[in-house]
């Protein structure tokens, strides 16, 4: 898969957490162009509370359903209050050789008693030629409510059986997989086995596995919860991604900060990789630093297998300091710097990531995005609440939350000659854009809520 390119053109999401409708279109597919080997930014930025981490979770839950993995037990907390479901779409560019389309990929998860399920899905998709696109065709419909067919179109569940009668009985166990495992049918291993031993359109096998790759190989997800145990000083996943050849390798390895890390052969191997990888720009952005891993000796586990404990240090004009005693800033860009060149470099690669400032120096934050909008290649999509971005970034590449649920995201132009960090702060302070993007707070009820607070304790 290769020089397959898959690229995000936008998600849409209903009754998501406290989002009844919202829409994000990345800046290339805004005007009008589905890939040019550039990078696509897009900055999230808005009121706490608003919806901006929404984005985030949306592209992991995607990941976790496209990549065959079993819903996360707390899934039910995603949907809107007072509703039962809550639906995401996203929208893709494919290219292969001489091959474009626009493909769709929309599921819904459906609350019933205490019991949530992936209700239905359905993926799509037209051909992009010179007249742009042509009409949408399905390549499978999934509603777990379906009583006379498994799949629609009939047409296609009918031609797999044609092919090979055991296909209605596989269907069926793919369907009863789905329900009972809490993982995608279209997705789902059998399936796809299914469609690439028996279905002779290659161009639906290909979009299928193209997806699936995609959300294996190329997407990484960047949640709080993966900085978390950085905040803790408890733990630093350092994420990755390498290729050998055809071998692609991603992931995270956790490296303690409480002590020594405990790694097999081939972590270490790895992370020895992922160490020269990065000091090559650990350099250019912390000037006179580098890291180095320490090797403290060969262990052997519980199971008889042979462990490398090792520890990761900081070396600073020659000063060697403990991973742990360095800021958090400079943790989170070590633990995410890795996934951040890779994306750089490749075109096919998407980066999320949340709460992109926390940490980091305001000036350093916004080179790194100007570098990246104007020299990378992959796609990049953060929040952030450090306003340096709306003076770096061109205005395609911010969006904004607002105040209504109905219509959680909006594009802001700039007025005259004042930058957008300016009209930003002025439309959050005298309002003026066609949709709230602050619910008003009074300073004077916030310092008697303080001392209201105070007294209570005080007593």
């Amino acid at each position: 898969m290769n020089e397959t390119v898959v690229r995000v053109q936008s998600i849409e999401l209903k009754n998501f957490k406290n989002i009844r409708n919202g829409h994000i279109d990345l800046s290339k597919y805004k005007q009008g162009k589905y890939f040019e080997d550039k990078a696509d930014v897009i900055g999230i930025y808005g009121q706490n509370g608003s919806g901006k981490t929404a984005i985030i979770e949306a592209f992991n839950i995607f990941k976790t359903i496209v990549s065959g993995e079993k819903l996360q037990d707390d899934i039910n907390n995603y949907i809107y209050a007072l509703e039962d479901e809550f639906s995401l779409k996203f929208v893709f560019f494919v290219k292969r050789l001489n091959l474009e389309f626009i493909v769709n990929y929309e599921f819904t998860i459906r609350r019933n008693d205490d019991q949530v399920k992936l209700a239905n899905e359905k993926l799509s998709y037209s051909r992009v030629d010179e007249d742009n696109k042509k009409r949408k065709s399905y390549i499978l419909q999934y509603d777990i409510d379906f009583k006379d067919t498994i799949i629609l179109p009939k047409s296609r569940q009918e031609e797999l059986i044609k092919i090979d009668k055991e296909n209605e009985l596989n269907l069926k166990m793919c369907k009863r997989i789905s329900i009972r495992d809490k993982v995608s049918f279209i997705f789902n291993e059998e399936l796809m086995k299914i469609f690439s031993n028996n279905y002779i359109n290659e161009e639906h096998n290909f979009i299928i596995i193209a997806i699936n790759h995609f959300a294996t190989s190329n997407l990484f997800v960047i949640t709080n919860q993966h900085s978390a145990p950085i905040s803790l000083n408890f733990i630093m996943p350092i994420s990755f991604r390498m290729e050998d050849g055809e071998t692609i390798t991603s992931g995270d390895i956790p490296i303690s900060l409480l002590g020594p890390s405990y790694i097999n052969e081939e972590e270490y191997d790895i992370v020895n990789e992922i160490i020269k990888q990065l000091n090559i720009v650990v350099e250019a952005i912390i000037p006179n630093t580098q890291l180095e891993i320490v090797n403290l000796g060969n262990e052997l586990s519980e199971k008889a297998e042979k462990i490398i404990k090792i520890e990761l240090l900081v070396i600073k004009n020659n000063i060697n300091i403990p991973l742990k005693y360095e800021s958090e800033g400079i943790k989170k860009i070590i633990s995410i710097l890795s996934t951040i060149i890779s994306m750089f470099n490749n075109s096919s690669i998407c980066l999320l990531v949340d709460e992109l400032d926390a940490g980091i120096f305001e000036y350093l934050l916004g080179e790194l995005l100007s570098i990246i909008e104007k020299q990378g290649k992959g796609q990049f999509i953060f929040t952030s609440h450090n306003l340096r971005a709306l003076e770096k970034l061109g205005k395609d590449s911010l969006v904004f939350s607002t105040a209504n649920p109905e219509n959680r995201f909006i594009r802001i132009n700039k007025k005259g000659n004042s930058n957008l960090r300016d009209t930003y702060l002025r439309g959050v302070d005298l309002g003026g854009f066609d949709e709230d993007i602050y619910e008003e707070t009074n300073s004077f009820e916030i310092a008697y809520a303080f001392r209201e607070a105070g007294d209570i304790l005080a007593q």
